[in-house]
């Protein structure tokens, strides 16, 4: 498969206000570790839109997106919970109430991780739209209670899902 790389480039910049939006959204939904429900379903919302070949939610509580059935799997994968906001008081703005300034979008987990979730949804999108499916297996997963249990997750995934990425 040839990429035309100027072709990825045009299809990211025309989702540039709609990710930004789907950002802003996933941080205004709180999703303290245990307690991730809500932002999964949002982001699941996204997936199918998005023409995920499957989207489904494992039974510890993560989203899975899939794009293709191919040989190689590869897992992108982004923690979805956040930590607590603290003191409330020193926050000069509700983190839990995203907002784009500058082109950037401020709140709780922006950064650290849904930044990177709406990344990848979107590339997935774009992986659907401009038809680069191969023979590849893309999971795209929004893993829970990372900030509490770190690779709890993933042991669920690999045990009890039997998904052995070949790249991650």
């Amino acid at each position: 498969m040839v990429l035309d790389h100027g072709r990825i480039l045009k299809a990211a910049e025309r989702g540039r206000e709609a990710i930004a939006q789907f950002l802003a959204d996933i941080v205004s939904i709180p999703s303290p570790s245990c307690g991730e429900g809500a932002v999964v379903k949002r982001i699941g919302e996204e997936m199918t839109r998005a023409g995920f070949d499957e989207v489904r939610v494992d039974g510890l509580g993560s989203i899975i997106g899939r794009i293709g059935s191919g040989k190689t799997v590869i897992a992108m994968d982004a923690h979805i919970d956040t930590v607590d906001v603290g003191n409330r008081e020193l926050w000069s703005f509700d983190p839990h109430k995203a907002f784009v300034k500058g082109g950037k979008v401020w709140g709780r987990g922006s950064a650290d991780q849904k930044g990177g979730m709406a990344s990848m949804v979107f590339a997935g999108r774009m992986i659907k739209e401009l038809c680069l499916e191969g023979d590849y297996t893309l999971l795209v997963t929004g893993t829970v209670m990372e900030e509490d249990c770190d690779g709890l997750c993933w042991q669920y995934l690999i045990e009890e899902e039997k998904i052995r990425p070949d790249v991650c």
